[in-house]
């Protein structure tokens, strides 16, 4: 499974490593450090390597934090084997490639060998996923993986108001060119350098929009600042609509205002609340359980469970419903992920909403983010979580109670490479499931025209003609 590039993300930022159970002896880990030394020099092609060297001691310190924090043990001799494999690799590209971008390179193979979403972090990459998680950033908006199918890039989601987004490009659409390049052959991370660039100016993607077999589809975007704005609403009739993009640090208090908006323009007669998460691709663990906890009692969230047992912990809400027990629908779909699964797991476990839609990713891992140095930084995979249920969302996803598909635009669902999953992992319990045609049949007995919004209009319907209270999503 190829990784995504700051997409589908459940992160918690780190300050300094965090404590776990040591996997390797210190003996160990001495002997495989010692090897890299040894081989690096070779590979340089001159000389030796200082362990106080300021880029053995960058790679010692990474390598350190997989065998101690990563949510699964390595033999620090095959991290050596990955790392080589990447110093190799440049220095076979680049002859005159420097300490600096030998080391990084190694970095780069070994992490990105852990999981699908572990990952070296460099200057840039660091700073874009800071800005990612603070709400503003430089690019296109585009949320990506690679397709391994077709080798070309796949868009996960466009994120809203994005330059992506207002030039159409939709999830399952792949990219072909970049300008005049071609994808195939290119690797993820040298794919988004050529997307990104300067503010102020463009780059034109060659698009392939499935079931289309070729590149049928050229549009021009010109870079900006991504400005994310977490909660965009409005009122259908009385119904709360609240659109989730993203879980950055100000959804919860974002959510919290457009609903108190709504509940006024309403004059107090909410009958309800839409929640979409379609296409939204995670963000923050905190910001996730304070939007479930909006709409949920004393209950238990969410359980995040590492290597160290003792260092488990499970996330419970607080007194207080934002809606009063009115009913609550959540859509979601396969661009669903991470922080959007978390919320619309708790939800459904708790039978406090119905999920419309299709089956979410299947993203259930949380990313610790950390830094190296002033300006990198390593992403590594420390835990996994677990719904209220005890389901894990790793690769199974959260199945909604009534799927319903859109009318236009990508079908085609995203979801992990089933060689990353765990073969031993138990299958959730099946939710119990609604037909569209018996909970919204003034939507589906008529005609769809192309610019219909299904699962939302079939959740309008529902709330105003079949749900009632806090027991919407019981049996």
């Amino acid at each position: 499974m190829a990784k995504l590039l700051a997409a589908l993300l459940l992160m918690m930022v780190a300050i300094g490593p965090a404590c776990a159970v040591a996997p390797t002896s210190r003996a160990d880990t001495v002997a495989a450090l010692d090897r890299y030394r040894t081989d690096f020099a070779k590979i340089r092609g001159y000389g030796s390597l200082s362990t106080a060297d300021r880029n053995y001691v960058l790679f010692s310190d990474a390598m350190r934090r997989v065998l101690t924090e990563h949510v699964k043990p390595f033999d620090p001799q095959v991290l050596i084997d990955k790392a080589e494999d990447g110093l190799k690799k440049k220095k076979a590209e680049n002859p005159k490639a420097s300490d600096r971008l030998l080391t990084e390179a190694a970095l780069d193979s070994m992490l990105g060998s852990l999981d699908p979403y572990s990952s070296f972090l460099d200057a840039e990459r660091y700073r874009y996923l800071r800005e990612q998680t603070q709400g503003e950033f430089g690019g296109l908006g585009i949320e990506v993986t690679m397709d391994e199918e077709s080798g070309l890039i796949k868009v996960v989601s466009p994120i809203d108001g994005s330059p992506a987004a207002r030039a159409g490009l939709r999830s399952g659409d792949l990219i072909a060119r970049i300008d005049d390049v071609a994808v195939k052959g290119l690797n993820l991370h040298d794919a988004v350098a050529r997307m990104r660039g300067p503010v102020g100016s463009s780059v034109a993607l060659s698009i392939r929009r499935p079931p289309a077999t070729d590149a049928n589809t050229r549009v021009s975007l010109t870079r900006a600042i991504v400005k994310i704005q977490p909660v965009r609403y409005r009122l259908e009739g009385n119904v709360a609509y609240v659109r989730i993009a993203t879980f950055n640090q100000s959804t919860s208090s974002s959510l919290d205002a457009a609903i108190e908006d709504m509940r006024r323009q309403s004059k107090g007669r909410l009958t309800g609340a839409v929640i979409d998460l379609r296409n939204n691709p995670g963000g923050l663990l905190e910001q996730a359980v304070q939007v479930a906890d909006r709409f949920l009692e004393t209950v238990d969230i969410v359980s995040v469970r590492g290597r160290d047992p003792e260092e488990s912990r499970t996330y419970r809400g607080t007194a207080g419903d934002l809606m009063a027990g009115l009913p609550v629908v959540v859509l979601i779909n396969s661009g669903s992920a991470s922080a959007s699964e978390i919320v619309a797991g708790a939800l459904q476990d708790h039978h406090r909403a119905l999920l419309f839609g299709s089956r979410s990713y299947g993203k259930g891992s949380v990313q610790t983010i950390s830094s190296l140095s002033a300006d990198t930084g390593i992403r590594l995979t420390t835990a996994r979580y677990y719904r209220p249920s005890g389901a894990l969302v790793d690769c199974f996803g959260v199945s909604p109670n009534l799927e319903v598909k859109p009318t236009h635009g990508s079908t085609e669902e995203t979801h992990p490479d089933p060689a990353t999953c765990d073969p031993n992992a138990p299958v959730p319990p099946k939710p119990q499931v609604w037909m569209a045609p018996d909970m919204c049949p003034d939507v589906m007995d008529k005609a769809p025209k192309p610019d219909d919004d299904r699962p939302l209009e079939c959740a309008v319907s529902a709330i105003r003609n079949r749900l009632t209270g806090t027991l919407a999503g019981g049996e």
